[in-house]
C-alpha cells in the first residue's frame, strides 16, 4: 500500500517549516516537506540592512491593539481587513515561539522588546536580528521540525504538478532531480509555501535559486489576488541584496559611469538643491520601496537610477566619500537627531553605516565585497508580491485540500509595513495548521495515484526532441515593460508574444527540469500581464508601479483602494475588502465555547 501522508509541504523556508512545526503541535506528524532544494530559496538567502520582522508593539510603552495594527496594514488600500485582523491577532503568539526557538530578538533590560520604524509605518512595531533574521528563522524552525519533531524530508524533488480530482487536491508529482525520474506523492492536504514567482524579472534581488511555483498552481486552477501588486526596490545587483535602511540614511553618493568610464554624480538633475537630494535619500531608508504617491518626493530616486540604468550606464553607491557639497547642516531635523542619536556623524558615509549598523558592511565583506574601498553597483529590482495566490482566511485556495502560505499567497494590498512578510510566514502556517486539524479528510486515492503514475511514464518515454530554447528575454522584456513603470501598450504587446509561446510550446524537452521552469515562468508572466491590463486601465497608476498609455501616466483612480483584484483564468473582476473586525462579545460567551478536549 502506498503511504498518504496527512499533509506534504512544499518549499523549506520560514514559511513551510512554520507549518510543519505548528501541524505537529495540533498532533498532526504523518507530514513530508518537498523541495528542489533543502538551502535554497528567499528565506535563507535574501535580506537587508537589518531586516525586519513587524509584530505587535511590545515594548512596555507603546499603546498598540491588534485593532490598531490591522487598521495600519489596510491604510494604503487593496487589503482585506478580517485578513489584516487574523495576522495582527495572532502575532504575538508566533513571534514569542520564535523566541523561544533561539531567534535573538533583542530586549531591554526588563525583557521588553525594543522596535524601530520601519517603511509604510509610523510605528515602533519593527525588530530584527540583523541582516539575516529570515535565515536565523528559517535555521531555528529546521532544527525543531527536522530533528525534534522527525518530518520527513523530501530533498531534490520539483513539484511539476498539483493532482486534483473532482476540485480537491490529492497529491502531488514531482522531479526527482538526481534520477530525473517522476515521482507520485499522496496526501490529504498540499500546502504550497514556495515564496513569490522570482522567475518572472530579470532584475530582481531575489536569490538565483529562488523560482516559484506560481505557473503549478495556476494549470492546478487557483485564482489570483492582488498578483499586480509588487513592491520594488533598490536593491545591489552582483550581489543580490536589498539596499533599505541604513543604507540610505547614511546618505551615500550616487553616481554613474558611462560606456567610456567618464563618472558623474546625477541626483542634481531630479532635485532642486542639495537639500533635497540629502534628505530624500536619507528617507529613502524609512520610504525604500518605490511609492507612486512618493514620486516627487523619495521615489524620484528610484526614478533617476532607473533613466540612467536605461542610459546603458552602471549605476553604483559609493561610501568611500561625501555627496557633493554634503554638509549636516542641509539635513532636515528628523535626520539630523536619527544620525546624532546612533553617534553615526562621521566624516564619511561608509563612517557612518560604521557606527549605524556594521552589520550591514559585513553582509558585503562576506561575499568579497569591501565598501571601504569599493562602489556598489544598483538597479530598482522587483523585491516582494504584495499578492499572489487567492486564498480563505483559513489560507486554502479554490481546490479543497491546497493551501498557499507565506509569499505566494495574496495576502497584502498596495503597501504594507516593512517586515509584515515575516510575520506572515509565521501566521499563515498556524491558520493552516489549525484548519487541518479541524477537518475529517478522507479519499480514494488509488485508482485516481495509478492513473497519474502511468501518464507520467508514458510521458517520459515520449521525451525524444531535442529542444533547449532560451526564454531569458521574456524576463529582460517584463522588467522593461512590466515592473514599477508599466507601460500599456508594450505590457499588450509583450502578452501576445508570451501567448503566442505558450500556445506552441513544446510537448517533449530533453531537459525535463528546464522545461517545467520554462513552462512555469511564462504562465506566471502571462497571467501578471492579464492582471496588470485588466486591473490598471481601470485603476491608474497606484501601489508599487506607474502605469502608462500613449506616453503619459494614467492617475490613479482612488476608488478601487476598497477592491481586491480577482484574476480567474485571465478575467479581472473586484471584490471588495472586508473592514477590519470590531465585535466583542462578552469574556463568558468564549470561556463556554472551550473544547473541554484540549483541556
Amino acid at each position: 500500500m502506498r503511504r498518504i501522508y496527512d499533509a506534504i509541504i512544499i518549499g523549506s523556508g520560514a514559511a513551510a517549516y512554520s507549518v510543519a512545526d505548528w501541524l505537529y503541535k495540533e498532533n498532526i506528524e504523518n507530514i513530508a516537506v518537498v523541495t528542489e532544494n533543502r538551502l535554497s530559496g528567499t528565506s535563507r538567502n535574501t535580506g537587508s540592512d537589518k531586516q525586519t520582522y513587524y509584530k505587535l508593539s511590545m515594548d512596555g510603552k507603546t499603546l498598540d491593539s491588534p485593532y490598531k495594527m490591522a487598521s495600519d496594514m489596510c491604510q494604503a488600500g487593496c487589503t482585506d481587513g478580517e485578513k489584516m485582523y487574523l495576522q495582527a491577532v495572532n502575532s504575538t503568539r508566533c513571534f514569542l515561539r520564535l523566541c523561544d526557538y533561539g531567534v535573538n530578538f533583542p530586549t531591554d533590560k526588563f525583557g521588553g522588546y525594543p522596535g524601530y520604524k520601519t517603511d509604510h509605518d509610523n510605528t515602533v512595531r519593527a525588530t530584527s536580528v540583523g541582516p539575516l533574521t529570515s535565515k536565523v528563522m528559517t535555521e531555528k524552525l529546521e532544527k525543531i521540525v527536522l530533528e525534534n519533531n522527525k518530518t520527513t524530508l523530501l530533498d531534490n524533488r520539483q513539484v511539476v504538478e498539483i493532482i486534483t480530482h473532482n476540485s480537491r487536491a490529492v497529491g502531488v508529482v514531482v522531479l526527482n532531480t538526481e534520477t530525473n525520474e517522476f515521482e507520485v506523492i499522496s496526501s490529504k492536504n498540499v500546502i504550497c509555501a514556495t515564496g513569490a514567482p522570482a522567475c518572472i524579472y530579470e532584475k530582481s534581488v531575489y536569490p538565483k535559486s529562488q523560482h516559484g511555483m506560481t505557473g503549478v498552481l495556476l494549470r492546478a486552477g487557483v485564482s489570483l489576488c492582488n498578483y499586480s501588486q509588487w513592491q520594488y526596490g533598490m536593491a545591489s545587483t552582483d550581489f543580490r541584496w536589498n539596499v533599505s535602511g541604513s543604507f540610505m540614511q547614511v546618505v551615500p553618493r550616487f553616481v554613474s559611469v558611462d560606456e567610456k568610464g567618464i563618472e558623474r554624480e546625477f541626483l542634481g538633475e531630479y532635485f532642486e538643491n542639495f537639500t533635497e537630494i540629502y534628505n530624500n535619500v536619507f528617507l529613502k531608508g524609512y520610504q525604500w520601496p518605490f511609492s507612486f504617491e512618493k514620486i516627487d518626493r523619495s521615489s524620484k530616486v528610484d526614478i533617476a537610477v532607473h533613466n540612467e540604468t536605461k542610459k546603458g550606464r552602471k549605476v553604483y553607491l559609493d561610501y568611500t566619500k561625501n555627496p557633493k557639497d554634503f554638509s549636516f547642516d542641509l539635513l532636515c531635523d528628523e535626520a539630523k537627531e536619527y544620525l546624532l542619536m546612533n553617534n553615526a556623524t562621521g566624516n564619511t558615509p561608509i563612517e557612518r553605516l560604521y557606527k549605524l549598523n556594521i552589520k550591514a558592511i559585513d553582509v558585503y565583506a562576506r561575499q568579497n565585497i569591501d565598501l571601504y574601498t569599493e562602489k556598489l553597483r544598483i538597479a530598482v529590482c522587483a523585491q516582494h508580491n504584495n499578492g499572489g495566490v487567492n486564498t480563505d482566511n483559513n489560507y486554502e485556495t479554490d481546490i479543497k485540500g491546497l493551501y498557499v502560505i507565506g509569499e505566494a499567497a495574496g495576502t497584502f494590498g498596495l503597501a504594507r509595513p516593512g517586515g509584515t512578510a515575516l510575520n506572515d510566514t509565521q501566521v499563515s502556517g498556524l491558520l493552516c495548521a489549525r484548519h487541518i486539524k479541524s477537518k475529517n479528510t478522507y479519499y480514494d486515492y488509488e485508482e485516481i495515484i495509478k492513473d497519474v503514475e502511468n501518464q507520467f511514464k508514458d510521458y517520459k518515454k515520449s521525451f525524444t526532441t531535442d529542444l533547449n530554447t532560451d526564454y531569458s528575454y521574456i524576463s529582460a522584456k517584463m522588467s522593461k515593460s512590466a515592473a514599477f513603470l508599466r507601460d500599456k501598450e508594450e505590457c499588450e504587446n509583450l502578452l501576445l508574444k508570451i501567448s503566442g509561446i505558450l500556445n506552441d510550446f513544446p510537448y517533449k524537452h530533453r531537459n525535463l527540469s528546464q522545461y517545467y521552469y520554462d513552462l512555469d515562468m511564462l504562465i506566471s508572466s502571462k497571467a501578471l500581464l492579464e492582471t496588470i491590463l485588466g486591473e490598471m486601465t481601470k485603476t491608474g497608476s497606484r501601489g508599487g508601479a506607474v502605469f502608462m498609455s500613449g506616453g503619459e501616466v494614467i492617475q490613479e483612480n482612488k476608488e478601487y483602494r476598497d477592491y481586491l483584484t480577482i484574476t480567474d483564468n485571465g478575467k479581472v473582476v473586484f471584490k471588495k475588502v472586508t473592514a477590519v473586525p470590531t465585535a466583542c462579545e462578552p469574556f463568558e460567551k468564549y470561556l463556554s465555547n472551550i473544547d473541554e478536549n484540549r483541556l
